[in-house]
């Protein structure tokens, strides 16, 4: 019977300094600076977003927050990394959906595991793709684009320089019944160059990168591939609305730490992020980019990023694109 006791006042005496550990680790977080590491070069979209938290963040959490590029392989080569960072919570990860929802499904070798490495402690922003055309291509609806491409097998051209925008290309492509001639470039702006000098026909780009040559009237949305149409642009119908119910796609942004980072510094994390990403000059700034802010509880997040790999994973089966 003392044998029971003592093994019960061990347990509890465990349990206790446990929580007071937890709780150590919830009233010390943070005391130094917090590294975020963008698997992606500087100035691009996940980039920027990154760099307008960063004075609002240094606010509620006390400490300054560091942007750390680490481009290369469309993002694995800074999320293996960021996966192997100690987990601490001074070393996160921010990044978007082609690195936590596509690689995973088309890379054969890649050297994280997306569920085991890594714990989504802040959703920031959902952003859409939209259909774009040049102005003088004469193409004035996604019918129009379709239409020219089943009289032109394989020869209307589609730019593309990340997975995301890949395999919406490809779904597109097999919703509409056509044969498109995708042509990958090694970043965004490369694309949009070819695009803005008629050298390509059409992209799926975030509002964004396109936003200025809409605006002077070079460029022409033809589409968005979000679920409804997107508040900044509410006069561009949505691909579902034109007939192509399956092509749903979107980019998320969302903050990452790695797997076994203490409990009580990911609710610290989360709880900063919602706070942010809520103050409404932060909002209206992003909504600028073309995007919707977005935040989740940390059960939420967990759900999102298991249910997005299983879509990604439907579609890119769907769409027939093998892992390379």
């Amino acid at each position: 019977m003392s044998l029971v006791r003592s093994t019960l006042s061990f347990v509890a005496a465990a349990l206790a300094v446990s929580l007071l550990s937890a709780a150590a680790h919830a009233q010390a977080y943070p005391q130094k600076p917090i590294t975020f590491v963008v698997p992606f070069g500087a100035g691009g979209g996940t980039d920027v977003i990154g760099r307008m938290l960063q004075d609002d963040l240094r606010k509620e959490l006390g400490q300054t927050i560091l942007i750390e590029n680490k481009p290369g392989a469309n993002g694995a080569i800074g999320s293996a990394q960021a996966a192997r960072a100690t987990p601490d919570g001074y070393t996160l990860m921010l990044t978007a959906s082609s690195t936590f929802s596509l690689n995973p499904n088309l890379m054969a070798n890649i050297q994280y595991d997306q569920l085991k490495d890594f714990i989504p402690v802040g959703f920031i922003v959902r952003a859409p793709w939209m259909m774009v055309v040049h102005e003088k291509s004469g193409y004035k609806t996604v019918a129009d684009v379709v239409k020219a491409a089943k009289e032109n097998p394989g020869k209307l051209t589609v730019g593309y320089w990340q997975s995301n925008v890949q395999v919406t290309a490809e779904v597109f492509q097999k919703a509409a019944g056509v044969q498109l001639l995708k042509v990958p470039y090694k970043s965004v702006v490369e694309a949009m160059a070819d695009l803005l000098g008629q050298r390509i026909d059409i992209m799926f780009v975030d509002i964004q990168a396109a936003r200025a040559y809409i605006d002077s009237g070079q460029l022409r949305y033809l589409a968005a591939t979000t679920a409804t149409r997107v508040s900044i642009a509410p006069n561009v119908p949505t691909l579902v609305e034109q007939g192509y119910p399956s092509v749903v796609t979107d980019a998320s942004v969302i903050l990452f730490a790695p797997a076994k980072t203490p409990q009580p510094i990911l609710e610290r994390l989360n709880e900063a992020m919602v706070k942010v990403v809520g103050i409404p000059s932060i909002r209206e700034k992003l909504q600028t980019l073309g995007h919707e802010p977005t935040t989740m509880t940390l059960p939420e997040l967990d759900n999102f990023i298991r249910t997005e790999l299983v879509k990604w994973h439907d579609m890119i089966a769907s769409a027939g694109i093998p892992k390379q």
